[in-house]
């Protein structure tokens, strides 16, 4: 086909397809089921208005908005609507409430000393619209808190109502506390305010923190102790408590957390059934007490053990714990062999228990030691260290020692001993002093539980290979317990005590005399348990089974003729007091001829034992016979006791 014939055919289809005259197709599929037919305009002038067609306009309505597109609509007219009243609320100030409306002001310290009452003022403000009614105040104190009005109540919580609070306006309070820590420690005080508003059922809080630094504790704790031990080896730990509060420290309590290995042995201040609690009790103004431990570690060479000590006030509730802790400290100790071995020997016995002496009997002391390192140890200084309450310093006498009895304390250097000037690997050799132990209770104030306690320790210096000096020290220590000193006394009365006897003075043969016998016990210093006396009755002195008092525990045995008095507990201290124990018996003595001239016995030896609570030791006291000799009576005259025809 030509191309000119083509290009005529193209410009007919456009004409066609642009021409108001072409078909259209709709309404041709919408006439297909009726037979009504539509003039269409075949010019784009304005067509003049005609009536609308019912079926045109049926099909139309059916295809208007569906329902999803009107619920669209909808949703977006109404998020316009509630973003439009909001924006009217927030702008013309509405009844909003809001916790960040609500302020909490603490003034206060932010340093404090502990132990010193301290105040805080709080002010709780409402910049909310609306009211709080019921605002509740609660103030959470840290632990170690107590009452400034009544430092022994531990105090937690203080809670106060603080009422309705209107819009606009505050409400102000103190509160007061002591609060307890140790040095340098940061402590938070939690401050909360819960409320409520008209016309809600729920309840809002609002949170304040604030800090308080405690820039000293009310108590210092220090310990103090070798830092380097064996294993083994008894040694001591020294707590000091010193008060830094103005104020006195009530009901004051130690407490010991100890490491593994670690067995207590004894302490000067008796502890409690845990042997790792003491009630110190109260501590003034800057007063102190100090409270030694004593005790053996068990382990391996290198290893290291920490104690922690703290002291605090006692619970209200348990008695046995801290309920405010004041202070803590811990102190390290590294288990070393050691590099002198010391032994302590006491009247030649070598063991590591406790020895129980006897007042005013010498007490031989004896030092050993032994260089255990393959090296030599130079300017070795040996010391002994004297204390406890039967300590006397003028009874000390060393051997080559120097003693200074203002410390109580002897040594032995190269200077008293050439042989510690330098000592070989694997030497030994021993120092000796002697001590006598002394009673000294006064009239005001007895000795209870008498002891003395002896403390050796070493050191010196070593040459490693670098030969570099180093410093050594070892120490030992043991107890020495004195037994109480108990005496039976015994005499005969007839005129006085709370016994009436009858017969002729002197004596006569065949005529029946009868006697007072008393047995008196006094004791020194520890309580005595176990205690008795038992005596024997010749075959011609008759028991008359009368005593005074009627209470006492006195039996006869007639086949024996043995008399035991039973007295179970004796007190501390009783030398001269009413607490010392006496009882009276009566016997009768009917002489015979052979007597004539003679003092008979009316009691033979009496004996008294029992055993000192204290030291566990055997106390013994011996009364000689007792005869008709009653000189200790007023009505006695010499001749009264011989016996006559």
């Amino acid at each position: 086909m030509p191309p000119q014939e083509d290009k005529s055919r193209i410009e007919e289809l456009k004409k066609s397809l642009y021409s108001r005259n072409a078909p259209d197709v709709r309404t041709r599929r919408k006439l297909r089921f009726t037979d009504r037919t539509s003039d269409v305009k075949t010019s784009w002038e304005r067509p003049v208005e005609e009536r609308p067609d019912p079926v045109l306009s049926k099909a139309y309505e059916d295809h208007s908005m569906s329902f999803f597109t009107k619920l669209l609509i909808g949703s977006a007219v109404f998020c316009i609507v509630a973003v439009g009243i909001g924006a009217l609320l927030f702008f013309k100030g509405a009844n909003l409430i809001s916790a960040d409306n609500i302020d909490i002001q603490i003034s206060g310290p932010v340093s404090i000393s502990g132990g010193e009452p301290v105040t805080f003022d709080i002010v709780v403000l409402n910049k909310n619209n609306v009211d709080l009614q019921v605002a509740d105040l609660s103030v959470e104190f840290p632990a170690g808190t107590t009452d400034a009005l009544d430092p022994t109540t531990e105090l937690r919580t203080h809670r106060e109502l603080l009422g309705d609070i209107p819009a606009g306006r505050s409400v102000k309070t103190s509160v007061s506390a002591i609060i307890f820590g140790e040095e340098n420690l940061q402590k938070q005080i939690a401050v909360t305010v819960t409320y409520s508003v008209k016309g809600s059922t729920s309840v809002f809080t609002k949170l304040r923190m604030y800090d308080v630094l405690i820039k000293s504790s009310p108590i210092n704790v220090t310990v103090s102790s070798f830092r380097e031990i064996a294993s083994g080896q008894e040694f001591e730990l020294k707590v000091n408590l010193k008060s830094n509060s103005a104020q006195t420290l009530k009901s004051v309590i130690l407490k010991a957390a100890y490491p593994f290995g670690f067995t207590f042995v004894s302490s000067d201040l008796r502890p409690l059934s845990d042997n790792a609690t003491w009630r110190v009790g109260d501590i003034p103004a800057g007063g102190e007490r100090n409270i030694a431990i004593r005790g053996k570690l068990q382990g391996e060479d290198g290893d290291l053990r920490v104690f922690r000590f703290a002291v605090g006030a006692q619970s209200s509730g348990n008695t046995q714990v801290i309920g405010t802790e004041y202070a803590s400290i811990e102190q390290h100790i590294t288990i070393e062999k050691p590099f002198i071995s010391l032994g302590l020997s006491i009247d030649n016995d070598s063991g590591s228990d406790e020895y129980v002496a006897r007042y005013n009997q010498p007490v031989r002391v004896r030092v050993d030691w032994f260089n255990n390192l393959p090296v030599t140890v130079s300017n070795m200084q040996i010391s002994v260290k004297l204390s406890g309450n039967a300590y006397d310093a003028g009874s000390v006498q060393p051997q080559d020692g120097v003693f200074r009895s203002s410390s109580g304390e002897i040594t032995w250097n190269q200077q008293t001993s050439s042989n510690l000037r330098a000592v070989g690997a694997g030497e030994s050799g021993n120092v000796s002093f002697t001590v006598i132990p002394k009673d000294r209770s006064t009239v005001l104030q007895a000795v209870v539980d008498p002891s003395l306690l002896v403390t050796a320790s070493v050191s010196g210096n070593r040459t490693q290979e670098a030969r570099v000096p180093e410093a050594l020290s070892s120490a030992v220590s043991r107890s020495i317990r004195i037994a109480s000193v108990a005496t039976l006394s015994g005499r005969i009365l007839r005129t006085i005590g709370t016994l009436t006897n009858t017969g002729p003075i002197p004596p006569k043969v065949d005529q029946v005399t009868t006697y007072t016998v008393v047995w008196t016990v006094d004791n020194t210093s520890s309580a005595l348990e176990k205690a008795k006396v038992v005596a024997t009755l010749p075959a011609y002195v008759e028991w008359r089974n009368v005593k005074s008092p009627a209470g006492e525990d006195i039996t006869y045995e007639p086949n024996s003729g043995l008399v035991t008095w039973n007295i179970g507990a004796v007190g501390t201290h009783t030398v001269g007091s009413p607490r010392r124990r006496e009882v009276l018996f009566q016997v009768a003595l009917q002489p015979g001829a052979h007597q004539v001239g003679q003092s008979p016995n009316l009691v033979d030896r009496s004996i008294f034992s029992a055993v000192d609570s204290f030291t566990g030791a055997d106390v013994q006291s011996i009364q000689e016979s007792l005869t008709t000799r009653f000189s200790t009576d007023p009505a006695y005259r010499e001749g009264n006791q011989t016996v006559v025809r």
